[in-house]
């Protein structure tokens, strides 16, 4: 049995960030002191801006000289391009995950949303949002492409931040809870064209409620 390496201090300070991020605890847009995340995990600033270099890639963070970092803000262009993105990633993943694993992508889906019917009903909106992540995972652990699961993995942290943003709109976790469902069925009944549809469908009313939300955040800003 291998001994799991100790995290790196980078990687605590990382994985807090980013964990801050997804589960709205550190708002959009809002400033991040180098200082004040230093002290408050006890480590020097040098793994801090080596977290938030990091960050910065995944589009989790904006740098600017003079200026620092701060949370990454919503923006129209950006949903367009972030949907746009999901929409060809994620047809092209099921399409190699139902050639080359139909059963078990299957499989796991409905596992998936039984688990996601569970935490809806407590209540648990922390723990439905990490599980529609994890939906959305399995497409490409299923896949079994290297390239494509890292080009969405880049992204995974911005589109799960996003989720947490979306799940305050109404009625927007039983829609998705529905979403998620048929689309598990038509897996199960390895309909890809119906796959397609409900997938173009799901993203469709996610990029409107991404729309909704800017309009929000950004009136929000403004007063």
């Amino acid at each position: 049995m291998a001994l799991e390496r100790p995290k790196s201090l980078r990687e605590l300070a990382l994985e807090h960030l980013r964990n801050s991020i997804i589960d709205g605890s550190l708002k959009m847009g809002q400033v991040l002191s180098e200082r004040k995340i230093s002290e408050e995990l006890g480590v020097s600033k040098s793994p801090v801006r080596e977290a938030l270099a990091q960050l910065r890639d995944e589009g989790l963070v904006s740098i600017e000289p003079q200026k620092g970092a701060r949370v990454f803000s919503l923006s129209e262009p950006e949903v367009t391009q972030i949907c746009d993105f999901r929409q060809a990633i994620e047809t092209a993943a099921f399409e190699l995950a139902l050639l080359r694993n139909p059963e078990g992508l299957a499989d796991d889906m409905q596992r998936v949303v039984k688990d996601m019917e569970k935490e809806r009903r407590r209540g648990n909106e922390k723990g439905y949002l990490s599980l529609d992540t994890t939906f959305h995972q399995l497409i490409f652990e299923h896949a079994g492409n290297d390239y494509l699961t890292a080009s969405y993995t880049r992204y995974i942290g911005k589109i799960a931040a996003l989720r947490t943003h979306l799940a305050k709109l109404p009625q927007h976790t039983e829609l998705s809870f529905d979403e998620h469902s048929k689309i598990a069925i038509a897996v199960h009944e390895g309909d890809m064209a119906k796959i397609k549809s409900l997938l173009t469908a799901h993203i469709d009313r996610t990029r409107q409620a991404y729309q909704s939300a800017a309009i929000v955040l950004e009136g929000a800003a403004a007063s």
